[in-house]
């Protein structure tokens, strides 16, 4: 057993001796996977050529965790220290040994009276801390973890700004340092209360990160005030964010190289004419209703379109191939689409399907095809929570639909199935429909009757492939829908595929480019 313990040993050590004289090059590719602040802090601890490979690290990744969080915000509101200690295992200074080996540094506070110390960390002390010793830096993200996002800020703490991330002064602490390197950056702040906190993040970032190439921002409330030319970004991405109101306009003068811009649960635009010259992907999702939106891109490949609706939208782009439409129209709107004739997909849903047509008439070489009302109400957890009210349930003209003769592929989502089994008479009537070959149908069906005799008039000989996907929370079981399709397409060709899946929250988007 001795012998065996000192082999074992021994080849420890011839181990450790080979990893620890790796080749430079592969040590910092080592440390560019781990990602994770603590995790590059662990290893950097081991040796001085991991150390070296640590402060050379291009990617990071750090993560305030909610328990340090809550440690710090107990230190400091509950009892404020009379002194404050940046401390590690040996005296003042940075953190080391085992808090490094956690991603954190330590502070203690003294309180006068009882002479108790208590550690706390404060996590923009150790962005800071961290990122001045990484001169190589290009990619990094910085967030608050999932946990603690859903924990509301009290009233009385919301002028504080220990844990605000997109505070300005905070970030004019950290940016300059990797102002000369950084090209990928995401901050996600902390929770949607953020918002209640104006923030000139744009600004600081325009000013010292020029090579900045993609750059994706989530919950806060940015003012765009001051923002000056960033042509090496070409991503940009804004996520449950309050913006002032000129923000599109300020974006569009001075991010004039974008090929992806993508504007996501964004609060507060009220204007914005975007002619972005060789822009490929627009995802506009505005949460307030805007004066006017007008969009000239000639390069533009892929359009979403999920907000509510401005009082005028003009779309011009000769280009486009890709459109999801999500819009509800209202009397008072006005939407405009020119020089759109290359559609090839198109994801449609909205409560009228007047501008489907419009869409439809010209662009004949649709090849594929979603249609939805978006009258199901689901829970956050995907539980279907019934039929909403004040949406017309109503069918599409199939009739019109004809004139797509390339039409491959039709996907039904659980608004429009919803509205088959309303309107089932209607549906009877429908005597040719459109080329498509493949076919899927997304369900909450409420009468296994009328959904045999839907499936009936769907499922015709020319179909290749069906997927059924119905909702977990049914009224009708799975298995017995999945039952009734097999036997009503029992007849059909040995070429024919059939599959079938359940579903709770998502669609399948799966053979569409999105």
């Amino acid at each position: 057993m001795r012998g065996f313990k000192s082999a074992q040993s021994k080849a420890s050590e011839t181990w450790s001796c080979k990893v620890l004289t790796l080749p430079s090059y592969l040590l910092e590719d080592i440390f560019n996977r781990l990602e994770i602040a603590s995790a590059i802090a662990i290893a950097s601890c081991a040796c001085r050529s991991f150390r070296e490979a640590g402060r050379r690290v291009q990617s990071i990744r750090l993560i305030c965790l909610s328990k340090y969080h809550e440690i710090a915000r107990a230190g400091v509101t509950s009892n404020p220290p009379s002194t404050l200690t940046l401390k590690d295992g040996k005296g003042e200074s940075s953190a080391s040994g085992a808090e490094a080996s956690k991603g954190v540094t330590q502070f203690v506070s003294s309180d006068d009276e009882s002479g108790d110390e208590r550690i706390f960390v404060v996590f923009r002390e150790v962005v800071v801390g961290f990122l001045q010793k990484k001169p190589n830096l290009v990619q990094l993200r910085i967030e608050i973890e999932a946990e603690l996002q859903s924990h509301p800020v009290p009233e009385t703490e919301r002028t504080r700004t220990d844990f605000w991330l997109s505070d300005p002064q905070h970030l004019k602490r950290w940016v300059p340092s990797v102002r000369s390197t950084l090209k990928h950056l995401c901050i996600v702040d902390y929770g949607q209360q953020a918002i209640v906190r104006r923030t000139t993040i744009l600004a600081v970032l325009s000013q010292n990160c020029k090579l900045l190439m993609t750059l994706d921002l989530r919950n806060m409330f940015i003012d765009s005030t001051g923002l000056e030319d960033m042509p090496s970004v070409v991503s940009f991405t804004l996520r449950c964010v309050k913006v002032t109101g000129d923000t599109l306009q300020h974006i569009n003068a001075h991010m004039r190289n974008l090929k992806t811009l993508a504007l996501l649960g964004v609060f507060g635009v009220t204007h914005g004419n975007l002619d972005f010259p060789h822009m490929k992907v627009l995802c506009l999702g505005l949460s307030t209703v805007a004066r006017e939106v007008s969009m000239h891109l000639p390069s533009l490949v892929k359009l979403q379109l999920k907000m509510l609706c401005p009082e005028r939208l003009t779309v011009t782009a000769s280009d486009l191939k890709f459109m999801a439409f999500n819009l509800d129209i209202r009397e008072i709107s006005k939407v405009e689409f020119k020089d759109l004739r290359k559609l090839q997909e198109l994801l449609y849903g909205a409560s009228s399907f007047e501008t489907l047509l419009k869409i439809v008439a010209a662009n004949p070489n649709l090849e594929k095809l979603f249609l939805d009302i978006p009258c199901m109400a689901l829970g956050e957890d995907g539980k279907w929570l019934g039929v909403l009210k004040g949406i017309p349930i109503t069918l599409p003209s199939f009739k019109q639909l004809l004139m797509c003769e390339r039409l491959e592929v039709l996907n039904v989502g659980p608004g429009l199935w919803h509205s088959m089994e309303e309107n089932l008479g209607q549906l009877s009537t429908v005597e040719k429909w459109p080329p498509f070959k493949r076919l899927t149908l997304h369900m909450i069906p409420q009468n296994l009757d009328i959904c045999v005799a839907i499936l009936r008039i769907l499922l015709k000989p020319g179909l290749v492939a069906l997927k059924i996907c119905v909702h977990t929370h049914s009224l009708i079981s799975y298995e017995t829908i999945v039952s009734a399709v097999k036997e009503i397409v029992s007849h059909f060709g040995q070429d024919f595929r059939f599959e079938s899946q359940p579903w709770t929250k998502s669609l399948d988007f799966s053979c569409f480019s999105f």
